[in-house]
């Protein structure tokens, strides 16, 4: 892991998966087990430009759309440039020559729903995040404009004003802002196009905001896809 994290390299690949709610606790186990120390090592293995690797478990949410748009377990791939990027969408063209790499799933992962499968590409950090990351505050947003003007008017006061309000008031280590790349699911039209994400020490709920400053009339334009919050999962011993 490099210092800053998974969410400190330029690029990320983030796959977020809802188990059935009858699961079991030990079938459960045997999932997140699975996960940890046997499937992300393949998927980094199979991709080059694939470097690290963290997951997490929703713990709060506010996603307008319940399920699909808020996946109980995230997996968070951190990719050195754009050129893994680039590698893992050729790749995806033809998932059979990566996929016969990866282990066989246990019995649970054939109920499971994979809700989240995205490209983002970093546009904004501040502070400092990385091991001693213990939660995240995810906020998604779109923003109904592609006219580069009034994006410039939103970016900059969301990186010079708004996301270091919620860094001071949330008492966050690290901030650092995502634009969509390519989302696989859910389709990009129902993705979020910009994704704020808020690093804590500890484990927190999410923050109680007040006497944020007014932005531009892009900003209220703004429609929130999802606020939500994650615990890290601890990595195998």
């Amino acid at each position: 892991m490099t210092q800053g994290g998974v969410f400190a390299h330029p690029f990320g690949y983030w796959v977020g998966m809802n188990t059935d709610p009858r699961t079991t606790p030990e079938a459960l186990a045997e999932f997140n087990h699975f996960y940890d120390a046997t499937h992300v090592h393949e998927v980094i293995a199979a991709h080059p430009g694939f470097v690290s690797v963290d997951r997490y478990e929703l713990v709060e949410s506010d996603a307008p759309g319940g399920e699909p748009t808020a996946p109980r377990w995230l997996a968070v791939y951190a990719m050195a440039d754009e050129s893994a990027a680039l590698q893992y969408l050729k790749d995806d063209a033809r998932p059979w020559l990566h996929r016969r790499k990866y282990s066989p799933w246990p019995a649970a992962r054939r109920r499971a729903k994979t809700v989240w499968r995205m490209l983002w590409r970093q546009i904004w950090a501040a502070g400092a995040g990385g091991a001693a990351t213990q939660s995240i505050f995810v906020v998604g947003m779109r923003v109904p404009t592609d006219d580069p003007e009034a994006l410039t008017e939103f970016n900059t006061f969301y990186d010079r004003t708004h996301a270091p309000e919620v860094m001071a008031q949330g008492g966050y280590t690290r901030a650092t802002r995502f634009e969509l790349y390519r989302a696989f699911a859910p389709p990009g039209p129902e993705c979020a196009r910009f994704c704020a994400v808020y690093e804590a020490a500890e484990l927190r709920g999410r923050p109680a905001l007040a006497g944020l400053s007014p932005g531009p009339s892009v900003w209220d334009s703004r429609e929130v896809s999802w606020r939500l919050v994650y615990r890290r999962l601890p990595r195998p011993e």
